[in-house]
């Protein structure tokens, strides 16, 4: 169907004219039976159909057709790269128009409450639950749905919709790949269907096996031999070689590990010429790369216009190559299973080297049809190609049927995974978030749940298990103290909210707390020297060792390394399991990681690639920022320079530099300066430069060496001199709309936009709106070298500093952060010490509050919240005062009280 055709429900001129925009004239069946059915127009309903179909336009225009109604709403994605393309396709197309937002855990861009959130199904959930997320009359997009019937993910995502269903939706649309019952789905979540089984670019997928080959047409039956006369080899370098040969080309070759792919590639790569297009992007390659372990092969494969793809690769040199991929620029790419999870790039080949896994927890399995069919689903590009081929290798006779029977045209069916829930970690969310508070309203919750639709008629006796481990695990929640049962009304005490908001397993929080009981007075007071000890506590928790992990350690190749030895020379937290090989070499790798080791090094020393190295480091720094939340609960009485230095370890493994090196990467990484990662910020570090005023008044020579080239220093000084932040403030719309509800929003848009001493003029006249406390200012322009304002309630007394700047990046250093100790020098001591720095602070700043003892150190948005909480009666004055007295860089976590935005949803529900 033509875009200037379409007469349908809610189809607008401006959702055109915006489809238009993005290049699009014609739809696929599957969008063409999505927009006649209403997708524009705000009917809910699931679309099914084949890989590579369009599946994706069909819920972006849903997303531009609720934005255009007015409603919120909520793009969710089964993978963070994918979340991170989507966020920076919108961005692009919409970023000018509304507000967009993303979470996936491991980063957030963008403001808390913002018009279109795009977010992983798990972050989602966490947002969900936490209040953070508010989906009432919001219109959802659920890509790749089909994963709900995943064992290992599966369970959160169907809680995740059916507290979705519980809450009420505008709309929801679900995209998922062809299943067996997708009806059962859509029945499930109270959708229409539409779904086709028909590719609009034929995929022809062939057996090579045993010197002979078949093919069988996607959605057909009947095997035709095909290639009769021809040689028909089973090596898979040999077979892509004949795909080109053919015509067939560019060729994509799965192999299941990175080193199988580097290996595949290089033999391809033999006899192979240079050329001037692959000699373009070796240089492209070069200049984005660091050098890591595979960035000299990539760049050696390129000028040949080969390349291997893999999770190793760095974001800068994934983007290169994937922008190679969609020119056609190379001829054969040899990849992990990570591309599947990627955009459809233009090959028209798949091949699929093994059916059999070797490594790693899928030993022994085979290449399930679901992952056969988005793999294969790559293959033929749109008008690029006449058709796509799918081709398998199959070396066995069990390998040959297996291979014959995924591509049959028979879909599997999804069926619920609800009973291997983690049930304490869900039961304890649901009760802390308000979801359920009584044991029966639990029971009415899992018969939302797909569990139930699917077996109420057949089995209806299998909820009685999954209500059975809900009871067990409301008792364990009990005796754990993480939930109250007060006269039959379940509540989650201040720790279990906590643990319920972080996202752990219960069970890694009792034995968290456990450690902590008898080991925090001394973390906290030689942070560094437990630093190793905690990262093998991580290594062993509940997160990586429990019966229903959340988290996977990776498999180091086989070779004797000295973990043990390495873990033995620091004082340990858990007991170190000789056998447990995962745990050692994962906690020694971060270990040298986080110190700004070289990647090469770390692999030489711990069997970890680069990528499992990066991807294990993402989890880790994941669980150390939920174990800071719930150190950070009040009750617990733990210090906040403890839960600061949680938090800047958290920061540090996310990273992988030492904490001195972050402002400046991060700037870089920001500003995407070419092939300037983590090996090149410890360079400089290496070289005394540390901030960004050392850098730029750095011999230039002496940075061009540390970051190698020319090209990239004058990159990075310009990053530097220019960058205006690392983000928006993510509280700032949800600020303005509450204090306009307040009255006061003249004066918080003030406090936002003065500089100086018109920034302090701005403080006193918000802090004046509350009269509990008494508020002076002392550096009235008579008085040298005084600290700026006094506040007093009760027996408290503060002295605060306010200070700003307007560099670029703007971030106030450390000199700026404790100039209140030296202007407070001839004042009594009891009066606390506070710096309200805007914007924010830099590393060093932070890392010197962690051993402050009389400084509290305060970020303007942060401050700005909780004087918001205070005015709008949910936190009292002498709770905030009490919170700005705690030495350190100030927590959230800590104040209490309902979030600005969750405010705001509850002020919205109630009217």
């Amino acid at each position: 169907m033509n875009i200037d055709s379409v007469s349908a429900p809610g189809w607008t001129a401006a959702l055109a004219a915006q489809i238009r925009s993005w290049g699009i004239r014609d739809f696929t069946g599957i969008q063409t039976q999505a927009i006649e059915a209403g997708v524009a127009d705000g009917r809910s309903m699931i679309a099914c159909a084949p890989t590579s179909s369009g599946k994706t336009l069909v819920g972006e225009i849903a997303i531009l057709a609720g934005l255009e109604r007015g409603h919120r709403c909520l793009y969710l994605v089964s993978h963070r790269a994918l979340a991170d393309q989507k966020y920076a396709d919108f961005v692009a197309r919409l970023g000018s128009e509304v507000s967009i937002g993303l979470s996936t855990g491991d980063r957030d861009e963008g403001e808390a409450a913002a018009r279109l959130t795009i977010a992983t199904y798990e972050k989602a959930l966490a947002l969900l639950l936490s209040g953070q997320l508010d989906v009432t009359a919001s219109v959802i997009v659920a890509d790749e749905l089909q994963i709900i019937g995943e064992p290992g993910r599966g369970p959160n995502i169907e809680t995740l919709c059916t507290i979705l269903k519980r809450q009420g939706m505008a709309q929801i649309v679900g995209l998922t790949a062809t299943v067996g019952n997708a009806g059962e789905l859509a029945e499930w979540l109270g959708c229409a269907l539409v779904g086709c089984q028909d590719r609009d670019v034929d995929l022809i997928q062939q057996v090579w096996s045993g010197g002979t080959a078949y093919e069988v047409r996607f959605g057909q039956e009947d095997a035709l031999d095909c290639l009769e006369g021809e040689h028909i080899p089973q090596d898979p370098v040999e077979v892509a070689r004949k795909l080109i040969a053919l015509g067939r080309g560019p060729v994509l070759i799965f192999t299941e590990s990175r080193n199988e792919a580097m290996e595949l590639a290089a033999r391809f790569a033999i006899g192979r010429q240079q050329t001037v297009r692959g000699i373009e992007l070796a240089e492209q390659i070069a200049l984005f790369s660091e050098p890591t372990e595979a960035s000299e092969q990539l760049q050696d494969l390129a000028r040949r216009e080969v390349a291997f793809h893999s999770a190793d690769l760095t974001a800068q040199e994934r983007q290169v190559l994937e922008q190679g991929f969609a020119t056609s620029a190379f001829c054969a790419c040899f990849a992990t299973s990570t591309l599947a999870a990627g955009v459809n790039f233009p090959f028209r080949s798949v091949v699929f080297a093994k059916l059999t896994y070797a490594y790693g927890e899928r030993e022994g399995t085979m290449l399930t049809r679901a992952d056969y069919r988005n793999m294969s689903g790559r293959a033929g590009r749109l008008g690029l190609h006449p058709d796509g081929y799918a081709v398998l290798l199959p070396r066995t006779q069990i390998e040959r049927s297996h291979a014959a029977t995924i591509v049959r045209p028979e879909n599997d069916n999804v069926v619920s995974r609800l009973v291997g829930l983690s049930m304490r970690r869900s039961v304890l969310a649901l009760i802390a978030h308000g979801v359920v508070n009584t044991r029966p309203a639990l029971v009415d919750f899992f018969r939302l749940s797909l569990l139930w639709h699917q077996i109420r008629e057949r089995n209806p006796h299998k909820l009685d298990d999954v209500v059975a481990k809900a009871a067990t695990a409301t008792d364990w929640l009990i005796r754990a103290g993480f939930v109250d049962d007060d006269f039959d009304v379940l509540l989650a005490t201040p720790v279990g909210r906590a643990v319920a908001q972080s996202g752990l397993l219960p069970l890694t929080a009792v034995g968290f707390l456990d450690m902590m009981c008898a080991h925090a007075a001394d973390i906290d007071a030689d942070f560094e020297r437990y630093l190793t000890g905690l990262l093998h506590w991580v290594c062993t928790c509940a997160e990586f060792g429990s019966e229903r992990p959340s988290r996977y350690l990776p498999w180091p190749s086989k070779g004797y390394v000295d973990s043990v030895g390495f873990l033995q020379a620091f004082p340990l937290l858990a007991a170190v399991d000789r056998n447990d090989r995962r745990a050692n070499q994962g906690a020694h790798a971060l270990a040298l990681f986080a110190a700004g080791a070289p990647e090469r090094e770390i692999r030489r020393k711990t069997n970890l690639p680069s990528g499992q190295l990066h991807r294990l480091a993402a989890d880790i720094a994941w669980v150390l920022d939920g174990l800071r939340r719930i150190a950070s609960v009040p009750e617990l009485g733990y210090p906040q320079t403890l839960t600061n230095k949680l938090q800047m370890l958290a920061r540090q493994i996310q990273w992988g530099i030492p904490v001195e090196a972050l402002d400046i990467l991060r700037v870089a990484q920001r500003e995407n300066v070419p092939g300037f990662g983590r090996q090149r910020a410890v360079a400089l570090l290496r070289q005394g430069i540390e901030t960004f005023d050392q850098l730029l008044t750095a011999a230039k020579d002496k940075v061009q060496q540390a970051v190698g080239g020319e090209k990239r220093m004058s990159a990075l000084l310009h990053a530097v001199a220019s960058c205006i932040g690392f983000r928006q403030d993510k509280f700032r719309e949800a600020h303005r709309q509450l204090a306009e509800r307040l009255g006061v929003e003249a004066l918080v848009e003030r406090c936002n936009d003065a500089l100086g001493t018109d920034y302090e003029d701005a403080v006193i006249a918000l802090l004046t709106r509350e009269p509990s406390w008494s508020i002076r200012q002392i550096d009235d322009g008579r008085q040298q070298n005084a600290p700026d304002l006094l506040l007093t309630l009760g027996v408290h007394a503060l002295l605060i500093e306010c200070k700003t700047t307007t560099k670029k990046p703007p971030l106030l250093a450390k000199e700026a952060a404790f100039a209140i100790l030296q202007k407070a020098l001839g004042y009594d001591k009891a009066m606390h010490r506070v710096t309200l720095g805007k914007p924010r602070f830099d590393e060093h700043s932070r890392k010197k509050a962690q051993a402050a003892e009389e400084v509290t150190l305060i970020e303007h948005e942060v401050f700005i919240e909780g004087v918001l909480r205070v005015l709008a009666g949910k936190v009292t004055p002498r709770q905030l005062v009490e919170w700005l007295i705690a030495p350190g860089l100030t927590e959230l976590d800590r104040l209490g009280g309902p979030a600005s935005y969750q405010i705001l949803a509850n002020d919205k529900s109630s009217s």
